[in-house]
């Protein structure tokens, strides 16, 4: 009977490990999700989400946050052991991006930022608050593309706009805080993010000699 106990697990283990994740996820971030293709390695210490959304909470209207095709990631084991996040390779494919204000002039994205995220004292960068008792130590390698970010006013549905970012594979190595990706806020806008209500900064004038 337990052998055909961990047959069971072990040939639906995507499905109970998306299941988890999913309650996983809805408990720590507030946010409901479709994992859609979802797969763990035993042995190598990777998972891969495919065709994957996630969505507001009702302060936001329930409406649409992400939508991911793809997020790969490769972790370090023994640092899970130790209730640390080390993430040795993370590639993320951002197929759309919806930044949601509410009719309490609030964005979710600055309402995920500040909580999942908050700015270090001085309003300095950025770096992830601990989940679940997990503290978040870095990312050796970050893979990251970007391809259309939209803006929803739930107040006045005339203000609605979109912007296709169109950014492909960009690479960041020694990811802690948003200090370490370099030009990321800056190219962001150019792009046109600032036009959606990306939290993003102007590129920096070289000062006049």
């Amino acid at each position: 009977m337990v052998i055909f106990v961990v047959i069971v697990v072990l040939a639906n283990r995507d499905w109970f490990a998306k299941e988890i994740m999913t309650q996983k996820i809805r408990a720590t971030t507030g946010l409901e999700s479709e994992i859609g293709d979802f797969s763990f390695g035993i042995m190598d210490s990777q998972v891969t989400l495919g065709a994957s959304r996630f969505y507001n909470s009702a302060q936001f209207g329930g409406t649409l946050f992400l939508d991911v095709p793809e997020m790969h990631i490769e972790y370090d084991r023994d640092a899970l052991r130790r209730h640390e996040i080390h993430i040795k390779l993370m590639r993320v494919n951002l197929h759309e991006v919806d930044v949601v204000k509410n009719s309490g002039a609030e964005t979710n994205i600055m309402s995920y930022l500040t909580t999942l995220a908050p700015q270090q004292s001085g309003g300095g960068s950025r770096t992830f608050a601990p989940l679940g008792g997990y503290k978040f130590t870095g990312i050796d390698l970050l893979n990251l593309s970007v391809g259309t970010v939209k803006f929803i006013d739930l107040k006045d549905q005339r203000r609605n706009r979109s912007v296709a970012i169109g950014i492909q594979n960009h690479i960041y190595t020694n990811v802690v805080t948003s200090a370490n990706l370099p030009g990321l806020s800056q190219e962001l806008w150019v792009r046109g993010g600032y036009v959606v209500g990306l939290p993003v900064h102007p590129p920096t004038r070289p000062a006049m000699q």
